[in-house]
């Protein structure tokens, strides 16, 4: 457990101030004779605690204290690093709610104490929503992010909100919450978590930026782990039932759902406060019920697909996604191809497509150092038209780079986006370390493409006579993993040792389980020299498997080995969004080492 988790075992009732969990009496010494209190703190962030009773002097680290109590720390033995953004504070002054503020804050239903208790204002006429983290912010006017509205009805085609730029996206009303109470309701829009504060008073919240965007999740982790409970108030459509499905899989907590029927219609908690009134929010409230952990289904219950709706990730290859379909969510592809055919490669380029599509992504390479990854992926990112070349006097050959000027802007529009995993960190097992670094980089950075390259590198503890085995167990691990958080993910895996060559899954390594699982298994093969007359291109990917529409066909490409890029046969490389119309050709520059 952590601290949080301990203070609602055994120190209630307790208060928070600052990093400290403070108890109303010591629970080693109870207060003493004296019945002193809160002369206890339990540090969440430097997860130690002591006693200033000098007759008492308790002190250690927390996983002591555990112990003490019978029970277990929890040990992280890997961290999520923060995105490397830097926010500033915002320095708009406020001015007090404007006479048309205020009179369409009251058609929204709000009332004057909501309002004041929201610390609502004005800029510029708009309306002002200031993002605190604690009372202590709120009292001292010291906002971490802000938003604006117009006060009035939006036309469709025109901007609803904005936002501070740079500063910090955090949970409004953070600053109201109370920590002793186990649960926190979560809404879609500001002026939801106010009707839902107004109607019942409890710890009511909206995220900053609508419902695809989780960044608060790590913004705002360590204030989550005061609560036992989230109560999602889902708004009543496809994209709020979607928030809720996402929520109930990041978060690690006990997650409530409301009952829409009771929505009567309505699309959102301040519709309902305007049309049913306050009532009619605080049953919702009170009547939320667990999502429902995954069992059994009832067929009948199971939502309908249309095939041509489901959530992917397009490889960026036309032939290959017409052929499958995309690669969809909750699927796992199998790679295989021999050695130097171009896997990794091809599979670096996808990957790229789907960033460049607003898909973040995560790579496990066990063979490519991360350095010459980031040095191969720059290349694709920036095609052959952005790329110079010079020659590298030692090996006496030609060698590829981007220039200064085109690997800022890439580095740029790819931060945050693309995370490795850290090799450096040794581990004897890594097949348990790589599922839960995929699980946290879905959860903290909401990467849904995954690839792991390759099977073979992946340490384990297992003999030479269990290795096969461990990788079949490893590839059904990945498999589940994928469909449990709603990713894709790519595996690489060498073929069997037979004649080189390769007709259908049964060549690929490993026992049979491996391609049984997976969803689509495919062959990167590079052509040989008559091969390549008669084909008329460099590279085949054969599709072995195609589990969603059974079609197996090649696809043909031919690869630029300057930009690593591969296109079909035909097509131009594909402009990637770092791009723009102010980007023109330069004179050749020094290379940027």
């Amino acid at each position: 457990m952590n601290e949080f988790d301990f203070a609602r075992s055994f120190l209630r009732p307790y208060k928070t101030k600052g990093d400290e969990i403070i108890p109303q009496y010591c629970p080693i010494c109870h207060g003493g004779d004296h019945r002193d209190k809160e002369t206890f703190a339990l540090n969440y962030r430097e997860h130690v605690y002591n006693c200033r009773r000098g007759s008492c002097d308790a002190h250690g680290h927390f996983a002591q204290l555990c112990k003490a109590f019978g029970v277990e720390a929890d040990r992280k033995e890997f961290s999520t690093p923060p995105v490397r953004r830097t926010y500033r504070r915002p320095t708009v002054k406020a001015a007090p709610p404007t006479d048309q503020v205020a009179e369409y804050l009251h058609l929204r239903g709000l009332t004057d104490t909501t309002v004041r208790a929201f610390d609502i204002s004005s800029s510029d006429g708009a309306i002002l929503f200031p993002f605190y983290r604690n009372a202590e912010d709120a009292e001292n006017k010291a906002p971490t992010f802000i938003k604006y509205r117009k006060p009035q009805k939006i036309e469709k085609g025109e901007r609803k909100m904005w936002r501070e730029k740079d500063t910090e996206p955090i949970l409004f009303g953070m600053h109201l919450c109370d920590s002793n109470d186990p649960t926190l309701y979560i809404f879609e829009g500001e002026f939801d978590a106010m009707c839902g504060y107004q109607a019942s008073g409890l710890n009511c919240v909206s995220v900053p930026s609508g419902c695809e965007d989780f960044t608060w999740l790590e913004t705002c982790e360590e204030w989550l782990r005061r609560f036992e409970v989230v109560a999602v108030f889902a708004d009543n459509d496809e994209a709020g039932r979607k928030m809720l499905s996402e929520l109930s899989r990041k978060l690690d907590i006990k997650v409530l759902q409301p009952e829409f029927s009771l929505y009567c219609g309505c699309k959102d908690a301040n519709e309902i406060l305007v049309k049913m009134g306050a009532a009619a929010i605080k049953t919702i409230m009170e009547t939320m019920k667990p999502v429902a952990v995954q069992g059994l289904l009832n067929l009948a219950d199971v939502q309908n697909v249309d095939m041509a709706d489901m959530p992917r990730a397009l490889t960026g290859i036309k032939a290959l996604d017409r052929m499958t379909g995309g690669m969809f969510y909750g699927d796992l592809s199998v790679w295989t191809g021999k050695r130097g055919e171009g896997k990794s490669t091809l599979l670096t380029q996808l990957l790229l497509n789907s960033v460049n599509s607003g898909i973040n992504v995560c790579i496990y390479s066990g063979e490519i150092p991360t350095d010459r990854l980031k040095y191969g992926i720059n290349l694709q990112a920036a095609g052959s038209q952005y790329i110079q070349t010079r020659k590298d006097l030692v090996a006496d050959r030609t060698i590829s780079y981007v220039p200064g000027e085109y690997l800022k802007k890439i580095q740029q529009w790819y931060n945050g986006k693309i995370w490795v995993y850290d090799n450096k960190i040794i581990k004897t097992d890594e097949t348990t370390e790589i599922l839960k670094v995929f699980e946290l980089a879905y959860k903290r950075y909401d990467c849904k493409v995954f690839l792991v390259d390759n099977l073979m590198t992946v340490n384990s503890t297992a003999k030479d006579r269990d290795i096969m085995q461990m990788q079949a167990d490893f590839t059904v691990r990945l498999r589940k993993l994928a469909d449990k958080l709603g990713v894709h993910i790519h595996l690489v895996v060498h073929p069997r040792k037979t004649d080189g060559v390769i007709k259908d899954s049964d060549s690929v390594s490993g026992l049979g389980t491996i391609t049984n699982i997976a969803c689509n298994v495919f062959n990167v093969h590079r052509c040989t020299e008559e091969e390549q007359q008669k084909l008329q291109c460099g590279t085949v990917v054969m599709c072995l498997k195609n589990r969603a529409y059974g079609e197996l066909e090649n696809v043909r490409l031919d690869y630029n080995p300057y930009s690593k890029r591969f296109v079909e046969l035909g097509e131009a490389e594909t402009l990637y969004a770092w791009m723009n119309e102010q980007i023109y050709e330069t004179e050749r520059e020094a290379p940027p080492f």
